[in-house]
């Protein structure tokens, strides 16, 4: 099978991926898990609604396979949606409902005479589930390269990222790790990087440049046994920094500059499977860990919120033989899908593990409609007064999305289809409605044993 690569503006290649195979999948599927921090849908030219967007790899890659239009991060922001991907269990569940705070003791204080933050955890637990572990008993070799930010509190206070060693990827089913420790955002995005897992190699050299390099060696170094990588680059999170000669390319804008390095590397990815010829038997995934801190013009609100523009993300899945090229998919899906989605592609098995919360989407791949799924859940027991709907919790169940305050903003119900960008509360005109979420949500709390935010 002939593949067409075409070199692009970036000076990259963009991969038109094969067409899917009819034959079934023979051997393990590698698992490739792209996860980009900070970044919400519209701001990648695969979807047609930022033509400023550099960003043809990826626009590559949604040609060859799923656009899911409706795909949810776990939280709105990214300590708690990591840790929900890792160990298919809602933040809730896990008991980290916010970010690790970069420093030691940070608590944000919300509205006079508002409820206090919930407890969250500080790191991820050890004794719970975690795919890479999973992947591995199926024979896998595992890496992570990026962003962990699962390590503990306090990680501005050191000279290298590093709180407890015993919290870093490779002690959840990791054989490698490049770039994990308890940083939220890099010290610094140049060589050297003054971060204790990454090496300095070039002064000045970029760090989502250097992430990609780490990628594609490690699929170079593994490509005669099956893989699994979580390549997790700190892009585009703060502060907004990237290389001049790529910032003047962009008209000045870093942030644009960002993500054309941050697709830089995705191509960079598909370039080593397609020299090591294990592409066509490569399951990559797109997604990012909540929505954007620079807002998505046709989503209401941003990272933190629990309207859509903090919990709606891009992602794109590609699986030649599988998935049919050029599709899209309108389901709801969350973060905790992705475990039971690998280890099952894997050929392993997750019966025994009782805590999981999320699908499998492999029946989405093949071009079933739905999932079996009553509805979506969100629990933020934090104050974060910069944006609109916060300190509450949320379901999604059909077109109807139920907010429930604690104290600070009132109870609001909002028809997706009707109202995209949440403007109309009509909680007031749907009671009965309203009185059925409210229950379903109260009901999953209970399960889940949240914990909650903590009355002045």
């Amino acid at each position: 099978m002939k593949f067409h690569l075409f070199i692009v503006a970036s000076g990259f290649l963009l991969f038109a991926l094969p067409a899917p195979l009819t034959i079934a999948q023979d051997t393990k599927p590698n698992i490739v898990f792209i996860m980009a921090d900070d970044l919400g849908p519209g701001w990648v030219d695969y979807d047609d609604s930022n033509p400023d967007v550099n960003t043809p790899n990826l626009q590559g890659l949604a040609e060859s396979g799923m656009v899911f239009t409706s795909a949810y991060a776990a939280c709105s922001v990214c300590s708690p949606t990591r840790a929900a991907c890792i160990t298919g269990m809602s933040p809730a569940q896990i008991g980290m409902t916010t970010h690790i705070p970069g420093k030691a003791g940070n608590e944000r204080r919300g509205p006079k005479g508002g409820p206090r933050d919930a407890e969250s955890l500080k790191h991820l637990p050890l004794d719970l589930p975690s795919y890479a572990r999973e992947l591995k008993k199926q024979g896998y070799s595992t890496g992570f390269i990026g962003k962990w930010h699962l390590a503990g509190e306090g990680s501005i206070a050191t000279k290298n990222g590093i709180v407890n060693q015993e919290w870093h990827p490779e002690n959840y089913g990791f054989d490698s790790n490049i770039g994990g420790c308890a940083y939220g955002q890099p010290k610094s995005w140049f060589d050297p990087y003054r971060n204790g897992t990454i090496s300095n190699r070039k002064p000045g050299e970029y760090l989502t440049d250097r992430l990609g390099d780490e990628a594609a060696s490690f699929i170079q170094i593994n490509k005669d046994t099956p893989f699994h990588l979580s390549f997790w680059p700190y892009s585009v999170h703060t502060p907004i920094k990237a290389p001049k000669d790529l910032v003047k390319k962009n008209g000045g804008s870093n942030y644009r500059a960002m993500l054309e390095s941050l697709d830089t590397s995705v191509g960079k990815i598909l370039e080593a499977l397609e020299e090591t010829g294990t592409l066509n038997n490569t399951l990559v995934i797109f997604y990012s860990d909540n929505g954007g801190h620079i807002p998505t013009e046709w989503l209401a609100d941003k990272k933190a919120s629990l309207l859509e523009g903090g919990v709606r993300v891009p992602m794109v899945v590609s699986w030649p033989g599988v998935i049919k090229r050029g599709s899209t998919c309108d389901e709801p899906v969350n973060t905790m899908d992705f475990f039971p989605t690998f280890v099952h592609a894997a050929g392993g098995s997750t019966k025994e593990i009782t805590q999981l919360e999320g699908l499998d989407l492999r029946p989405l791949f093949e071009g079933e409609a739905q999932l079996d799924r009553d509805a979506l859940y969100w629990h933020f027991p934090h104050n974060r007064m910069e944006v609109k709907y916060y300190m509450g919790s949320t379901i999604l169940k059909d077109d109807w999305k139920l907010y429930v305050g604690y104290g600070t903003i009132k109870d609001a119900l909002f028809n997706l289809k009707e109202d995209p960008l949440e403007k109309n509360n009509v909680l007031k005109d749907n009671p009965e409605l309203a009185d059925g979420l409210r229950k379903r949500l109260s009901e999953w709390l209970a399960k889940v044993d949240a914990k909650m935010p903590v009355k002045r």
